[in-house]
């Protein structure tokens, strides 16, 4: 690790922890839960912050940093799904969701040779949603805001996964 920027260290940690934060859902450890969330919800912001501050944005930061979200995004919906704290089709959505991108990304990195995708808006208000609805249901949000909130993160997920299939659609035309 001795030649990783800061950003990536961060990044790695924050990997390395989403074992530690399933693990203490599982184990009804609340306070190691919300600890261990909150680490790595101030961690996903601090790497890109750092990594545009410092002129330090890398391949694999570029790389590891939606990894990571996706694997604490994805893990945490799978265990609220597993422990009966939320309904299955919300991990399969959160899912898809990814299944689609990822297939999208591949195609037209055959078509174009392209393999930089840029966030959009609606895919980083979509990440903020799942990340809010993952805080709410470990702090025990009223079940009114948290059934409300978690339809606009169904909805925010739909319109970005339409808004990234649509600009992967653009740029294979143009080749």
């Amino acid at each position: 690790m001795k030649n990783l920027t800061l950003p990536n260290k961060l990044t790695i940690a924050r990997i390395i922890a989403v074992p530690i934060f399933v693990i203490s859902v599982l184990a009804k450890n609340n306070m190691l839960a919300v600890s261990v969330y909150i680490f790595c919800v101030i961690t996903d912001f601090l790497d890109g912050f750092i990594a545009r501050k410092r002129g330090e944005r890398t391949p694999l930061g570029a790389f590891l940093d939606p990894i990571a979200d996706k694997f604490l995004l994805i893990s945490a919906f799978i265990t609220f799904a597993a422990l009966k704290e939320i309904p299955v089709w919300i991990p399969i959505v959160v899912i898809t969701k990814n299944i689609i991108i990822f297939l999208g990304w591949w195609l037209r990195l055959q078509i174009t040779g392209n393999s930089v995708v840029s966030p959009t808006l609606s895919g980083k208000l979509s990440t903020v949603l799942e990340m809010t609805v993952i805080f709410f249901i470990l702090t025990g949000v009223s079940e009114k805001i948290l059934f409300i909130l978690t339809y606009l993160m169904l909805f925010s997920i739909i319109v970005s996964t339409f808004n990234y299939i649509f600009l992967g659609i653009k740029e294979i035309e143009k080749k």
